[in-house]
C-alpha cells in the first residue's frame, strides 16, 4: 500500500496560562509535516499537551488547521502559514477592535 506523501501544515492552538497573573490566553500557529489534515490534527493535539505540560498551562478546545503547502512545496521566508477569512458585516475599525484584546506579549523577556 503504498501512503501517502507529505505536506506542510500550520495549526493554530489556544491555551491558558495558569500560573501567570491576569492568566492570559495563548494563540499558536505550529508547523507540521502530515500526510492529511486529520493527521495535521493529531500531531497538533499531542505537541499542544507536551507544550502545556512544560508550564502550567491548560489546553482549550479548538484546533484550526490550514494546508500550507502541496508535497513538493518549499516552506520558507514569507510563506503564509495560517489564514482565516472572517465573514463579518463590520467596517474596519470595528473589525479590528473586536480582535484587538489589549495588550499583548509577543515574546518573554526578563
Amino acid at each position: 500500500m503504498k501512503q501517502e506523501p507529505k505536506a506542510w501544515y500550520g495549526v493554530r492552538t489556544f491555551h491558558r496560562w495558569l500560573a501567570w497573573d491576569n492568566r492570559p490566553y495563548e494563540e499558536r500557529v505550529v508547523l507540521f509535516r502530515a500526510r492529511s489534515l486529520d493527521e495535521a490534527l493529531e500531531l497538533a493535539e499531542r505537541e499542544s499537551a507536551e507544550y502545556a505540560g512544560e508550564s502550567a498551562f491548560a489546553v482549550l478546545d479548538m484546533m484550526q488547521a490550514y494546508r500550507i503547502s502541496d508535497v513538493d512545496e518549499e516552506v520558507g521566508a514569507g510563506t503564509e502559514v495560517f489564514s482565516k477569512l472572517h465573514v463579518l458585516d463590520l467596517p474596519p475599525s470595528e473589525f479590528l477592535d473586536r480582535y484587538d484584546s489589549g495588550p499583548a506579549h509577543t515574546e518573554i523577556g526578563e
